[in-house]
C-alpha cells in the first residue's frame, strides 16, 4: 500500500510540473522504451503460446551471451484435443504494464516521436509489433507486419506510428481509431503465420525515434551543417589562409 501511495504522490508531482511549464517541447530524437539487455530486463516481459490453451507450440524468452534477449520456439498447428479450439499456431512476447497508482498504470507518451525502432536480429518468418495503448477497449491492439530486410543481419526497423493498424482478437476494425500516443502501455511482438516450424529472433531494444527531418508527425528542416566546424563541433583550421 505504502508504494501505491508513492508511485501515486510521484504522478501527482509529475502532472502538475507538466501543467505548470505549460512550454512547447524541445525536438528530441528519441525516447527509450524497452531495452533486452540484463535478466532484469527480460523480467518485464511476458510470453505466451497456444500451449497456455492445450496446444503443442513453443516459446521462449532468454538471454544471449551477446547481452541480448533472444525469443525463440517452434511452431505447431495441431489442434488439442477441446472442441472449442478452432486454430493454433502461435507465440507471442509482450512487455508487461508498469505497476498501477490512483491515477492509472504508468505509459510512454510517444507524440512527440514519428516512429517505433526496433533493434532486431531475426529469420525470415512473418512477426508482427503490437501497441497496446490505456484506450477504453484493453483488447485493441495496434498492429504492424515487422519487415526484416537483412534475415540474419542486425538492423533498426522504423516503423511509423499512423502505419499501425487497429485489431481486436486478431481482426482488423472496420473503424480506424487513431492511436492514443499520449498512452502506450504495453509493446509486443508476436507470431502468427501459422506455418510449421522453428523461429528465432533477437531483440536489442525499443524507442521511440525522430530523424532529423521529423518533429512527431510534423516535418522539420534539417539541422544547418556549417563548413568551418567538423562533426564534434570543432573549428576546422583554415590552411589556404597564410600564416605570415
Amino acid at each position: 500500500m505504502f508504494s501505491f501511495l508513492k508511485r501515486s504522490a510521484a504522478q501527482v508531482k509529475n502532472d502538475s510540473l507538466k501543467a505548470l511549464r505549460m512550454e512547447v517541447q524541445p525536438w528530441k530524437r528519441e525516447l527509450p522504451m524497452l531495452s533486452l539487455n540484463s535478466p532484469k530486463d527480460l523480467e518485464r516481459w511476458a510470453i505466451g503460446c497456444d500451449m497456455d490453451i492445450g496446444g503443442f507450440s513453443e516459446a521462449n524468452l532468454e538471454m544471449t551471451e551477446n547481452g541480448t534477449a533472444r525469443f525463440w520456439g517452434n511452431i505447431s498447428t495441431k489442434l488439442p484435443d477441446n472442441p472449442e479450439i478452432k486454430q493454433s499456431g502461435y507465440a507471442a512476447i509482450r512487455s508487461k504494464p508498469g505497476a498501477p497508482s490512483f491515477f492509472g498504470i504508468p505509459c510512454w507518451d510517444t507524440t512527440l516521436f514519428r516512429y517505433l525502432a526496433l533493434r532486431v536480429r531475426g529469420d525470415d518468418r512473418k512477426y508482427f509489433v503490437n501497441i497496446q495503448t490505456d484506450g477504453i477497449i484493453q483488447t485493441d491492439l495496434y498492429q504492424h507486419r515487422l519487415f526484416l530486410r537483412k534475415p540474419g543481419e542486425w538492423e533498426t526497423v522504423m516503423i511509423p506510428f499512423r502505419d499501425f493498424i487497429l485489431t481486436n482478437n486478431g481482426q482488423i476494425q472496420p473503424d480506424q481509431i487513431e492511436m492514443f500516443r499520449e498512452k502506450v502501455k504495453t509493446i509486443g511482438i508476436s507470431l502468427i503465420d501459422r506455418q510449421e516450424g522453428p523461429f528465432n529472433i533477437e531483440l536489442d531494444w525499443i524507442k521511440a525515434l525522430n530523424t532529423d527531418t521529423s518533429e512527431g508527425d510534423m516535418d522539420r528542416a534539417p539541422p544547418t551543417r556549417r563548413d568551418d566546424v567538423d562533426e564534434f563541433g570543432e573549428k576546422i583550421p583554415d590552411f589556404t589562409k597564410s600564416t605570415h
